[in-house]
């Protein structure tokens, strides 16, 4: 399974799958007070930050909490928000993830205004849940690298992400995950050596007319290679 960098368009994931999890998006519509969509822009992003739901109802799926985020929206009662809820089988996402959400319990401070939530459901089969989580945090290092690695407790000293938190290194093992999946990923799109889609022509080109055998359309090229090509690009220009 490899886990790539995301496609974004205004702060909302244009893709269909993170990895092998698939990716919903179920966006917030703002109304009235600014409590679940804040409308304000995060100005600098410095990391992820990681939570846990909090609640263990069978039916506490990343699904129905994004129908209870909207409702809490609705109401113009409490100020919570998150960008990501995943669970055993899927991710959604509820806002759009370049907008300051309140996750964080530290107010005005880099919790709610410099990182992008997640919170990790606890209804079902968490280690899978955890699992879909490991892999949106590294699918968003690897699109932002400077993204570090927080969990709720960091910010204003909750016990959250509880069910990680609970095990023995934790926390510890979860964020070396990430880390693995990153490096892993990384080492992947070096060794991919299929040609992309924009060159796809070019590729037909060089190949029909003897320039290159089009082969190996990612690794370097020596000078030899180079002079090579030119030569035959020059007797192709002669015919």
């Amino acid at each position: 399974m490899k886990i790539k960098k995301i496609n974004i368009v205004d702060g909302i994931i244009q893709d269909k799958f993170v990895g092998d999890v698939p990716i919903m998006i179920k966006i917030i519509k703002p109304k009235g007070k600014t409590n679940v969509r804040t409308l304000i822009k995060i100005n600098e992003c410095i990391g992820i930050t990681n939570h846990n739901t909090g609640n263990i109802t069978p039916t506490a799926s990343d699904e129905m909490h994004a129908k209870w985020l909207q409702s809490v929206e609705n109401v113009d009662k409490e100020y919570v928000s998150v960008h990501f809820f995943v669970d055993e089988d899927s991710i959604i996402q509820t806002v759009p993830i370049d907008e300051v959400t309140n996750n964080a319990g530290d107010g005005r401070g880099p919790g709610n205004f410099k990182t992008i939530s997640i919170e990790i459901c606890e209804n079902g089969n968490e280690q899978k849940a955890e699992e879909n989580a490991k892999k949106l945090n590294a699918a968003l290092i690897l699109t932002y690298p400077k993204l570090k690695i927080f969990k709720h407790q960091d910010w204003n000293g909750k016990y959250c992400p509880r069910r990680i938190l609970n095990r023995e290194n934790g926390w510890k093992r979860f964020v070396g995950d990430i880390n693995q999946l990153v490096k892993k990923s990384k080492v992947d799109e070096i060794k991919d050596n299929s040609v992309s889609n924009w060159a796809k022509e070019a590729q037909s080109f060089v190949k029909e007319n003897k320039i290159s055998d089009g082969s190996r359309p990612k690794d370097n090229v020596t000078r030899e290679e180079v002079w090579v090509m030119l030569n035959r690009m020059q007797n192709l220009g002669g015919k």
